[in-house]
C-alpha cells in the first residue's frame, strides 16, 4: 500500500497553473508555496463535509457568535483555519468541480444548469481532467460521494472515480445516519477511503426544526416571509425545496432590507441545526475510531446574498457569496489552533491533500485516468498545514457565468482579488458594455466604494491580469466547448425542479 499510497505529490509539483503562474508574473508576486517533501499522512483517510451555502462570517472561528457554530467551533480549535479562503464560482456546480479538479471553472467548463434552446443542459468535465475521486481511486483509495444532488448530479461528472455517488435530496440528519453508515463499512476494509460528504441544510428556503428558529427568527418582522416559512415548517425537507419557486421566492423583486433582516435570521437558525448534526457526525467518527486517524476538511462552495448588493442567494461575485470557511483537521490533532491569514483557493484543498497524502502519479493505477495529467491549478497549501507558515500571497480568480452564451440572461462576472483590492468585470449584465468595479477590502470589506474611476492606474493592472487570464484559458482550450451541453434525464429535472432551479414546465415529456 505503500506505493500505492505515496501518490500525487509530482501532480502538484508539475502542476503549476498555466492561469496562475502567468497572474504570478503579470503581478511581481513571489512564487506559490513549494510542496513538501514528507507525506505526513500517507494512507490516511480523507474526509470532505461540504455545507453547501454557508459564508464564513456565519461561523465563530470567522467572527460569529459563539452560540451559533459550538461544534465547528470545537473543531476549528483542533484544526488549521483558513482565515481568508476563497470560492472559485458562487454556485454549486462550477465551485464543486473547481474543489476536485483544482481547474477555474472557464477551464473544466461545468456550471449549474443552463438553459439553451432546447431545454436545460449540463456542461460535463471533460474525461482529459480528472477528478480527486479519480486519482484517489487509482492510488488504491475506497471512493464515496453522499450529497443532497441538485446541482451535485451525474451529468456534470460528479459520480466519477465515486464507487457509490448518491444524489439524495433528503438534508442533514438523513445524510449524518448514511455517513455513519457507510464510515462503518469503509472502516471495516484494509484500504484507505476517501468519504466525500455533502448538504444543502443551510441552504433557501432557510427552514429549521421549530427550536432552532424561535432562538434565531426576528420577531418584529411584518412582511409576507412569515406566513410563507409557517407554510413550509410542516413540509419534508424536499417539499420545502420544491416549494422555493412556486412560494418561498414569489415577488422577491420587491424584498428589501426588511426581508433581509427576517431572511437572515432564519439562514443562522439553519446553520445552528447545521452545527448540532455535524456534532452528531463528529462524534460517531470518533466512535468508530475514524476522527483521529483522518484527514478531516470542512468547507463550504460559496455564501449568500442578503441584499448586501442588491440581490438575494448567490448570484454575485461579491464577498458575502464568495468568501467561505476552509478547515483541516489532520490525523492527532497536528497543528490544531494554527490560523493561516493569507487568502487561499477552494481550488488549493486538491494538490494540498495530495501532498499530505504523499500520492505520485507514477504509482498510479491508470484505470480510466489519461495517460498524461493535466497541471492544476491551484496550489499546495501542505507546507503551511505543517508548519503554519503563511504561504505566498498571490491573486486569485472567481467567475461566475448565469446560463447559456446568446440567451437574453447570459452574464460571465469574473473577479481577481489581489493584495487587498478586488477588481470585478461583469460581461455583462446590461448589454450596456461591460462594468468595472474596484473595492479596496482593507477600508470598505463590506464593498460599497467603488474605487475604479478614481484609481485608473489600478484598474489598468487588473486589467492585464484579465487579459492575461483570457489568454490562458483559450491557450487551455476549453473556452469552445461551452457552447455544447447534453440532455438531463427526467431524474435529474425533477430533482432540480424541486430544488428550485428549474421550472416545472420543463417535466412536460416525464412521465
Amino acid at each position: 500500500m505503500q506505493t500505492a499510497v505515496t501518490a500525487a505529490r509530482r501532480v502538484v509539483r508539475s502542476g503549476r497553473a498555466a492561469l496562475l503562474v502567468a497572474l504570478l508574473l503579470a503581478s511581481s508576486c513571489s512564487e506559490p508555496t513549494e510542496s513538501v517533501d514528507v507525506a505526513p499522512a500517507a494512507g490516511r483517510n480523507l474526509i470532505i463535509l461540504s455545507l453547501d451555502t454557508l459564508r464564513s462570517d456565519a461561523l465563530a472561528p470567522y467572527g460569529a457568535p459563539a452560540a451559533l457554530s459550538p461544534n465547528l467551533a470545537r473543531f476549528a480549535e483542533e484544526s488549521i483555519v483558513f482565515t481568508h479562503a476563497r470560492a472559485q464560482a458562487p454556485q454549486t456546480a462550477p465551485s464543486h468541480m473547481s474543489l476536485f479538479t483544482s481547474m477555474l471553472p472557464s477551464v473544466h467548463g461545468v456550471q449549474n444548469v443552463q438553459h439553451g434552446g432546447g431545454g436545460p443542459l449540463i456542461e460535463p468535465v471533460p474525461t482529459s481532467i480528472p477528478t480527486l475521486a479519480e486519482i484517489l481511486t487509482a492510488a488504491g483509495y475506497r471512493s464515496v460521494g453522499l450529497t443532497d444532488g441538485g446541482n451535485l448530479n451525474k451529468a456534470h461528472g460528479f459520480p466519477r472515480g465515486f464507487e457509490e455517488y448518491t444524489v439524495d435530496l433528503s438534508g442533514a440528519q438523513a445524510q449524518v445516519d448514511d455517513g455513519l453508515a457507510w464510515l462503518k463499512d469503509l472502516g471495516a476494509s484494509s484500504a484507505p477511503y476517501f468519504l466525500f460528504w455533502h448538504t444543502y441544510e443551510i441552504h433557501a428556503p432557510y427552514v429549521s426544526p421549530r427550536e432552532y428558529m424561535d432562538r434565531w427568527e426576528s420577531t418584529d418582522y411584518e412582511g409576507p416571509m412569515s406566513g410563507r416559512v409557517n407554510q413550509l415548517i410542516d413540509m419534508n425537507f424536499r417539499q420545502r425545496f420544491s416549494a422555493m419557486r412556486s412560494l418561498f421566492w414569489v415577488g422577491k423583486e420587491k424584498f428589501g432590507w426588511p426581508e433581509s433582516a427576517y431572511l437572515h435570521s432564519l439562514y443562522k437558525a439553519g446553520v445552528q441545526f447545521t452545527d448540532a448534526q455535524v456534532g452528531l457526525l463528529f462524534d460517531g467518527m470518533k466512535k468508530l475510531g475514524v476522527f483521529e486517524d483522518s484527514i478531516v476538511i470542512v468547507l463550504s462552495d460559496h455564501g449568500e446574498e442578503f441584499f448586501e448588493h442588491g440581490q438575494w442567494q448567490h448570484d454575485q461575485v461579491f464577498e458575502e457569496c464568495l468568501r467561505v470557511p476552509l478547515m483541516i483537521h489532520m490525523p492527532g490533532g497536528v497543528g490544531g489552533g494554527t490560523r493561516i491569514n493569507t487568502p487561499v483557493a477552494l481550488m488549493d484543498v486538491m494538490p494540498t491533500v495530495l501532498d499530505l497524502l504523499g500520492i505520485e502519479p507514477s504509482d498510479l493505477t491508470r484505470g480510466s485516468l489519461p495517460e498524461s495529467l493535466p497541471h492544476m491549478q491551484g496550489v499546495s497549501l501542505a507546507k503551511s498545514v505543517l508548519t503554519g507558515d503563511e504561504p505566498a500571497s498571490r491573486p486569485i480568480v472567481s467567475e461566475y457565468r448565469a446560463d447559456r452564451e446568446g440567451s437574453p440572461l447570459y452574464d460571465w462576472q469574473v473577479a481577481i482579488y489581489n493584495e487587498g483590492l478586488k477588481y470585478i468585470v461583469d460581461e455583462h449584465r446590461s448589454r450596456d458594455g461591460e462594468k468595472q468595479s474596484l473595492f479596496d477590502l482593507r477600508k470598505d470589506p463590506d464593498e460599497q466604494l467603488n474605487l475604479a474611476e478614481r484609481a485608473p492606474e489600478v484598474v489598468q493592472r487588473f486589467r492585464k491580469l484579465r487579459s492575461r487570464f483570457h489568454e490562458d484559458v483559450e491557450a487551455l482550450g476549453n473556452l469552445d466547448r461551452l457552447g455544447s451541453g447534453q440532455s438531463l434525464d427526467c431524474d435529474e429535472l425533477k430533482q432540480l425542479v424541486e430544488l428550485g432551479y428549474l421550472d416545472g414546465s420543463v417535466l412536460k415529456d416525464c412521465e
